[in-house]
């Protein structure tokens, strides 16, 4: 075999592991017992909740176990009930025993493209703090938004008495300012109109009576109308099944998952903040939460976000 051969069978080879390790899917809710068997292994380990799937994988529940997943080439959630087992292909699954049920569509089921088996399993537990400039300015902050009232949050200032707010537009023009005593401010509806596609920036200063303790600046982009109608419809139907499966968190995973697609940081790390304290401990479920937040510029990890 030639050099060029060898180098062409060893890329073949390396897209095939790196396909391999693509999710196609998660459990969103295992109970009882419930084993995985990972491809191309014999042996199985305990099933966990947010567990990723891939192409091969098997899941089996014993007498008293029950999974619900997710599985996004075929956008379906469904529920495997007790003494069952299923095998999870790239385009489909395959019930070996037993029986699915509850099997619905779901909206916007998309695994973000960062998200891989591999990288997974060698995330770190625990969360990095940054530093930073002691007001920390926390949504919308560096990342993306549907709407044109967004609320403006931030921490509090020690001493702090009053907080000025400003918005402005690429070349630094305010559109509006305010003056607040609070920590959060909706942006108002008798303001400059701000606009589908564009980006701005925000400005607070803390001020004990007229001398400023601190003062941030951040960013923000506004989507295109289009991106805004589609985040809200599918977010809409997402919150609902929120409410119909309150016990469940794959309507959770998939709104995460619709944020992060969307470029909306902080309100995907608000839902994974959420799903990791449902869940407990899950590297890979902490590991996203991280790399948001250090995305954000969030120091305040142990609290959560702000909303």
């Amino acid at each position: 075999m030639t050099y060029r051969n060898m180098v062409g069978a060893a890329m073949i080879l390396f897209a095939a592991a790196a396909q391999a390790q693509t999710p196609v899917g998660l459990l969103s809710l295992v109970s009882g017992d419930a084993q995985i068997v990972r491809a191309g292994q014999q042996d199985p380990s305990p099933a966990r909740t947010a567990d990723l799937l891939a192409a091969g994988d098997r899941v089996l529940t014993g007498a008293g176990g029950e999974i619900t997943f997710l599985f996004c080439p075929q956008s379906k959630a469904a529920k495997l009930g007790p003494g069952a087992e299923i095998e999870f292909a790239a385009g489909a699954y395959t019930v070996k025993k037993g029986a699915v049920s509850g099997e619905r569509q779901v909206p916007s089921c998309r695994l973000p493209s960062t998200l891989t088996l591999a990288s997974a399993s060698k995330v770190q537990s625990g969360m990095l703090r940054l530093r930073g400039a002691s007001i920390q300015l926390r949504s919308p902050s560096r990342t993306n938004t549907a709407t044109l009232r967004p609320e403006f949050q931030w921490e509090p200032v020690d001493q702090a008495q009053k907080y000025e707010v400003r918005v402005l537009d690429r070349e630094e023009r305010i559109l509006w300012r305010g003056e607040v005593t609070g920590t959060s401010v909706e942006y108002p509806a008798d303001a400059t109109a701000l606009e589908w596609g564009q980006k701005y920036r925000w400005r607070v200063t803390a001020r004990d009576d007229e001398d400023t303790l601190d003062e941030a600046t951040t960013f923000f982009q506004v989507l295109s109308a289009d991106e805004a109608q589609d985040v809200r419809l599918a977010e809409d139907s997402l919150r609902a099944m929120v409410e119909q499966t309150p016990d469940d968190n794959w309507p959770r995973f998939l709104l995460a998952f619709l944020y992060e697609e969307r470029g909306m940081l902080d309100q995907a790390a608000e839902v994974y903040y959420d799903l990791d304290r449902r869940m407990g401990t899950q590297p890979w479920v902490e590991g996203r939460l991280t790399e948001l937040m250090n995305k954000l510029g969030w120091t305040d990890v142990d609290s959560g976000p702000a909303r």
